[in-house]
């Protein structure tokens, strides 16, 4: 058993078996007449959308949902459409996110426990009728079929309302399990009278420390029942049989007798107890369900009505409402009615009067391309607590958000985005917080030493031996650098934005002049064989197609430099034209496939807009259009990929408007920032932002479009396709006439294209080699390259003096190159590339196979003289999972051996262990093999640290022809990981051989 504490316990109860209840059937109603009926939670729940049919508030801190999976990749959100079992309603879930976390104090009220189960989960789970499912907006309802109960769930901000409805009066016990889903660091649970039960749950996953406290109130009183227990093996006999005994659980029971209904409130809190009670108090005075469930509707009714559309059809509609209802579920409110919430250094604090709400679960790398903007836009009271919140964050937790959850850095994804969507907030005109701080906390982003940036500073660049997913993180910082470049300038720190101007151009130094593609870089050289649809761990969730384009703050950039805007068209042409193939790794968040435009996940979904840019509007429209239709739809599994926290549903908010924000955040004057006009879906749209101090005038938008046909012609008469937040925020009309020709003029003209671009006066990219890291025979060529073909370039081989390139160069040994470019006076950074000759023409036999995803170059790899880092994605480490790994060499001819070395990582957080031991064989023939040593170390199994260590012997052997190289894994993973149970990784690179 965990250790856990516990503040109550009580004796266990026996589960007893019945009949199963007929199933309560739902009436499914949909009144059009309401946005809140026109919206469908259940889109999403399905595929890999991720999303919790529930109920939930308005950005609200509770949302209740039923949980229907334990674990899985698509149980991320607690729930799937495909599942026929429901094991309670827990009252946090998280939407559409690719990690599972949440799933707070579950609740599961019964008429009966199954008697053939020897867990509790499966005791008290139900099986249920799709028929008697129903959700929308604020409200969801199925039948427990097990339990002959009818389930209805609504919420305040913060807190969740339950009714159960009995088919006929029968004896009712509600379950309380506190260790549903996540890892239980600590709980407790007590009756503060009859009618009340507090207590907390302190949880471990994706949040490594995750603080809820609880208050739930019934409208009846109950007999406290306490504590669980199941039977556990705890040992085996000599027999081959089992010893078993009972054990408490963190599963506790509420008795209500024979009744027919039952009203449960229960208020959230991150802060303590009494917070929960504060909040179950203000928010939840009475037990009329009916009133809890009509304010709830009201407040979305509200929500909703701040984008009014009309035309296409009522499908359109339900995927339009149920798209911005699910962009106004995060992020969450985090404080509580008196002001409390707890920090990101999970101590709690308290609000001023005046400082508005805090808010938990910022997914950043997601949710700055669309939701934010969007949210800027319509909800500017928010946005400045949002605002406000993530300063704080930076306050108390020394650096803004990424991936905050629960007050937690989690360490997911990339790049510092809480950068532009501060940024563009400030371009949205959002004003009360402040900005000296927010430029304070930018620069702590950008210039900490980790996650490849002290690369990057040096290099200009992220070489991959240095860093994982160094191409997309060098891309992504040079944007978010961007929006700190404009950011300070709106303040007048001219020195500051000059130093992130060259920085946002950094993405030019892995631009190869001769493929147009943004390529990974190894030790200043491209990394050979590049196939743009290969995922590997050079990109994030993506391939070389998905991230060649992603410079969205200096496209007038890209298309220059791809020779012509035609070139550069064409170059995106050919990304939705390709091939939907992948190959490399696999990654399940590669979906939503347009060719190799992969809409499922976010990087690509500026790149519907670039045909824009070169004067083509009418593509980009096409492009849309097709996104819209064809991936979105109002089945469950209406989502192409995971909803990540909104993302996925305000781009098709913002697109079916006609609306889009390329670049958010690269420019802070709103007269100055874009939004692209794409393909309006709807004959009439009215946007009323929320009235709020938080910004000047929130005057409604007033879009039209005419029925003529499918393209756009003119936007107020003018063939601009674009227009500046300025002009959306002074509200009024925008009229779209249309065409059925394609390319009838609107966006024509470079003044009427959207741009994008970053001054590159006294910027001079790197120039990169063509060169292999190691070489086998007399000599190799190294070659130098540059974007700039007028540029000279200079290089210093093994520290001699500095040269012009005019030619290959021809090197016979290991060298070592620094290499910098100038042009017009101006001179780029260094770079450097080392070469390697390797003194052997070795075959490396493999006796398992190595994972296809951690293949790094094959079997040469452990003898291609490079030895991986401490980091394993880098492509320099081989993977084998399940299996021992063994390799052979024959050296040629009989040699003596004077020492062997085999190099392993252990990284335990993804299962990566150093083998329990390394063995090293010895042999004449190539058949009969000694063991010639066998290496152990004194790592420690629960060492969580990154390290490398270097099997070594040095036993000196003659007459050997061949050898042999074994690293034995440990076993199983133990139980105190999150991986326990399952098998370990195995990472090996260099395998070196000393011999005379």
């Amino acid at each position: 058993m965990k250790n856990l504490t516990v503040s109550f316990i009580c004796a266990a109860i026996i589960g007893i078996c019945c009949t199963p209840k007929p199933i309560l059937a739902q009436k499914n109603n949909k009144d059009s007449k309401y946005l809140h009926h026109k919206v469908d939670p259940m889109i999403g729940t399905g595929g890999h959308g991720h999303t919790y049919p529930g109920a939930t508030s308005p950005f609200g801190m509770v949302q209740l949902s039923p949980d229907t999976r334990l674990d899985g990749w698509d149980g991320c959100g607690g729930y799937h459409y495909s599942d026929s079992v429901i094991y309670g309603f827990s009252h946090t879930h998280l939407q559409g996110t690719g990690v599972s976390d949440y799933g707070d104090i579950l609740l599961m009220p019964c008429t009966q426990f199954a008697s053939d189960a020897q867990t509790w989960k499966e005791r008290y789970k139900s099986g249920f009728d799709k028929s008697t499912e129903y959700a929308h907006a604020g409200y969801y309802t199925v039948g427990l079929k097990d339990h002959g109960i009818k389930a209805e769930l609504t919420t305040s901000e913060r807190v969740g309302i339950h009714k159960y409805s009995l088919e006929s009066p029968d004896t009712l016990t509600l379950i309380i399990d506190l260790e549903h889903r996540d890892d239980l660091i600590n709980y407790s649970i007590y009756p503060l009278d009859d009618s009340t039960i507090v207590g907390h749950r302190l949880s471990n996953n994706w949040a490594e420390e995750q603080h809820v406290y609880f208050a739930i109130r019934f409208n009846k009183s109950f007999t406290w029942s306490g504590q669980l227990s199941e039977l556990k093996t705890i040992s085996s006999d000599e027999s081959g049989g089992f010893n078993l005994e009972m054990d408490f659980v963190p599963v506790f029971t509420a008795d209500f007798g024979v009744i027919d209904e039952l009203t449960v409130r229960v208020g959230l809190s991150f802060c303590d107890v009494e917070g929960a009670v504060g909040n179950l108090n203000a928010e939840a005075p009475h037990s009329d369900f009916r009133k809890y469930r009509s304010a709830n509707e009201t407040r979305w009714e509200e929500q909703l009505s701040r984008i009014k559309v009309s035309g296409a059809t009522k499908d359109d509609q339900t995927k339009f409402y149920t798209s911005l209802y699910h962009s106004c579920t995060v992020p969450n409110v985090a404080s509580d009615v008196d002001g409390r919430y707890r920090g990101t250094d999970l101590q709690v604090h308290q609000l001023d009067e005046d400082e508005g709400l805090h808010y938990t679960v910022f997914s950043l790398w997601d949710t700055f391309r669309s939701l934010h903007p969007l949210l800027s836009w319509i909800e500017p009271g928010r946005t400045r607590d949002f605002m406000r919140t993530m300063l704080r964050m930076y306050q108390e937790g020394g650096q803004l958000p990424v991936w905050e959850l629960a007050g937690n850095y989690t360490g997911c994804m990339i790049g510092y985005h809480s950068v532009p969507v501060i940024a563009d907030a400030k371009a949205w005109g959002i004003t009360g917080w402040d900005e000296e701080l927010a430029l304070k906390a930018m620069i702590q982003a950008a210039d900490s030493a980790h996650l490849g940036l002290p690369s990057y500073k040096q290099w200009g660049y992220i070489p991959s031996e240095r860093e994982s997913e160094a191409t997309s993180k060098t891309l992504e910082y040079c944007f978010d650098d961007a929006c700190i470049s404009a950011f300070a300038s709106s303040l007048g720190e001219d020195s500051i934005s000059e130093i992130f101007r060259e920085r946002a151009l950094y993405w030019r130094n892995i631009l190869n002049p001769e493929s147009h593609f943004i390529q990974p870089k190894r030790d200043g050289a491209w990394v050979p064989n590049f196939n743009p649809t290969e995922v590997n761990f050079n990109y994030t969730e993506a391939n070389g197609w998905q991230y060649t384009f992603f410079a969205p703050h200096d496209i007038s950039g890209q298309i220059r430099l791809a020779s012509s805007p035609e070139a550069f068209s064409q170059l995106v042409e050919n990304q939705f034209s390709a091939s939907s193939e992948t190959s490399g790794r696999h990654q399940v968040d590669i979906t939503g496939l347009l060719g190799q435009y992969a809409h499922g996940n976010e990087p690509s979904h500026h790149v519907a807009y670039l045909q824009s840019f070169v004067g083509k509007q009418w593509r980009t429209s096409e492009i849309v259009t097709e996104i819209l239709t064809d991936l979105y739809s109002s089945e469950p599994d209406g989502l192409c990929g995971n909803e990540d926290c909104g993302q996925m549903s305000a781009w098709y908010v913002l697109s079916s408007i006609g609306l889009y924000p390329v670049s958010p955040g690269s420019s802070t004057h709103s007269k100055e920032a874009q939004l692209a006009i794409g393909a309006p879906q709807f004959d009439n749209v009215v946007v009323t932002p929320a009235n709020s101090s938080a910004r000047a005038w929130n005057r409604p938008l007033y879009i039209s479009k005419d029925k003529t046909g499918p393209y756009i012609s003119s936007a107020n008469g003018s063939k601009r396709s674009w227009l500046n937040y300025n002009e959306i925020l002074n509200g009024g009309p925008l009229s779209f006439e249309t065409s059925t020709e394609p390319n009838n003029g609107f966006g024509l003209l470079s003044e009427d294209r959207p741009s994008t671009a970053v001054n590159d006066t006294n910027f001079v990219p790197v120039p990169a080699f063509v060169s292999p890291r190691s070489f086998q025979g007399k000599r190799s060529d190294v070659i130098l390259q540059h974007l700039d073909k007028n540029a000279i370039i200079y290089y210093t081989l093994n520290g001699s003096k500095w040269n012009v390139y005019t030619k290959p160069i021809n090197v016979k040994s290991n060298s070592e190159f620094y290499a910098y470019a100038e042009a017009n006076g101006i001179r780029s950074r260094e770079v450097h590339h080392a070469i390697v000759k390797i003194d052997n023409d070795w075959e490396v036999k493999l006796t398992y196979p190595y994972s296809p995803q951690y293949e790094a170059s094959g079997p040469s790899t452990l003898v291609d003289g490079l030895k991986g880092g401490d980091e394993y994605r880098t492509g320099d480490w081989q993977g084998y999972y399940a299996t021992p790994f063994e390799a052979t060499i024959d050296l040629g001819k009989s040699k003596t051996v004077t020492g062997m070395t085999l190099g392993c990582i252990q990284d335990i957080r993804p299962w990566i262990w150093l083998p329990e031991n390394v063995e090293f064989y010895t042999s004449s023939d190539g058949v009969n093999f000694e063991l010639s040593e066998r290496i152990t170390h004194d790592v420690m199994e629960d060492d969580y640290e990154k390290q490398v260590f270097r099997f070594k012997t040095e036993s000196m052997i003659e007459n050997v022809r061949y050898v042999r190289v074994k690293a034995n894994p440990r076993g199983l993973i133990p139980e105190w990981h999150l991986g326990a149970g399952f098998d370990r990784w195995t990472f090996v690179d260099e395998w070196e051989i000393s011999y005379k």
